[in-house]
């Protein structure tokens, strides 16, 4: 039986899915950097609504500085392949990386000194529940997770950097998994507080930026690509088994002691 020509639907051509997918990655450079406004602007603009004094050390303001770089040259990055420009897109792309070297070990640097000084840059991620079982130290030691993982990713990027659609995927993965936790906490603490759901909906959200990659997968291809499955799956697992196992053992609590002694 035919259907009616106003009810068919055509296949989408592998030219108008590598199109969307090009302007699906600026969209979510884009978001990551409105995501950043929104958790950090409330605590800035008007510090009386602070839950913790401003520590505004050089560290820090270097940290937001370059950070603040990485994602306008992510947002031109992106739009750099999407109106076709790839050669320029792969010049830029080797500052990129360099970048991204100086963005991790400035995140890693700034997440020790949070852990040593006890609360962390507007005091919002403090007021969020910890796990049971979980004390401060071993939280905030915890948070270099996300900066190794955003390394990881990103450095995975580079070495596929000749395969695009693998490239792309990583490069969102270590945007959505990787840099979207700490402006989440922000907001979750500013605006939710010491909630008991808080617990649950902070992976929540996490998991549902993270989860767009599939879900864009999905409406352009009509499958999820393996690469997405496989790199969901792995970061899902690393951050319960931290969350759930790691931060809970007595050697992390121990190792997390440590550092916040160390001067």
């Amino acid at each position: 039986m035919l259907e009616h020509p106003g009810t068919m639907t055509l296949p989408r051509s592998s030219g108008q899915v590598r199109r969307d997918a090009r302007w699906f990655c600026v969209d979510v450079a884009l978001m990551m950097v409105l995501l950043n406004i929104v958790a950090f602007a409330p605590a800035l603009i008007d510090p009386s609504r602070r839950n913790a004094p401003l520590p505004l050390t050089p560290l820090l303001l270097l940290h937001a500085i370059v950070s603040g770089c990485w994602l306008l040259l992510f947002v031109a990055q992106t739009t750099l392949v999407a109106t076709s420009r790839v050669a320029t897109h792969r010049r830029v792309g080797v500052f990129g990386g360099v970048l991204s070297i100086v963005v991790v070990v400035l995140s890693v640097l700034v997440v020790i000194a949070q852990a040593k000084r006890g609360f962390d840059l507007s005091g919002d991620i403090g007021r969020l529940p910890l796990p049971t079982g979980v004390d401060v130290p071993s939280a905030n030691v915890a948070l270099l997770y996300f900066p190794l993982q955003f390394a990881i990713l990103v450095g995975a990027a580079l070495w596929y950097r000749r395969r695009p659609a693998i490239h792309r995927r990583l490069m969102l993965f270590a945007v959505l998994g990787g840099l979207t936790p700490t402006p989440v906490a922000h907001i979750m603490g500013h605006w939710i507080g010491p909630q008991p759901w808080a617990d649950f909906l902070f992976p929540l959200s996490v998991l549902s930026f993270a989860s767009l990659v599939a879900v864009h997968d999905w409406i352009t291809e009509g499958r999820v690509h393996a690469m997405t499955l496989w790199i969901g799956f792995a970061l899902v697992v690393m951050e319960r088994v931290l969350t759930l196992v790691v931060q809970r053992t007595e050697t992390w609590r121990s190792f997390a002691t440590w550092l916040v002694q160390q001067r």
